[in-house]
């Protein structure tokens, strides 16, 4: 596949400013850096089931309160150093997950999941006896509200 071409992060590095495509590859980003293309691709899958869910647009989704914690308060820091200065090939394979999934271009790899979890970070009462899949080192479930 040809490299794609993606637009640079904007310099002051506030969501609000960003256009939906760019909030949604970033979330990838800061959400799944290290883990397998399928697993930023599940990601961005998640929003996109939200999306489905909820009737709402992916702005609405991705930063609303304690969703996506990557956009938490308490993450400011860590926000900012890690857009700062990304690898942009890591940088590519998140916008073509978060384009992959806003326009269905790729069969959803979570089966429907609207949630996720590291088990290596938590284990959410919510999450106790949902279905799930494995992916990389996020836990994806099915059947929660």
């Amino acid at each position: 596949m040809p490299p794609l071409t993606c637009p640079p992060i904007p310099k002051n590095l506030e969501p609000l400013t960003y256009d939906d495509l760019t909030l949604w590859a970033l979330t990838v980003l800061l959400e799944a850096e290290g883990e397998p293309d399928e697993g930023k691709l599940a990601v961005a899958w998640v929003i996109r089931n939200r999306m489905d869910a909820h009737q709402r647009g992916a702005r609405e989704i991705i930063l609303a309160p304690k969703q996506f914690s990557c956009w938490n308060p308490d993450y400011i820091g860590q926000r900012k150093a890690r857009l700062t200065a990304p690898d942009p090939k890591l940088l590519e394979r998140c916008w073509r997950a978060a384009a992959a999934a806003a326009w269905r271009l790729t069969p959803d790899p979570t089966g429907g999941s609207k949630h996720y979890y590291n088990p290596a970070l938590a284990n959410p009462e919510w999450a106790r006896g949902a279905a799930s899949v494995a992916i990389g080192r996020h836990v994806f479930l099915t059947g929660v509200a």
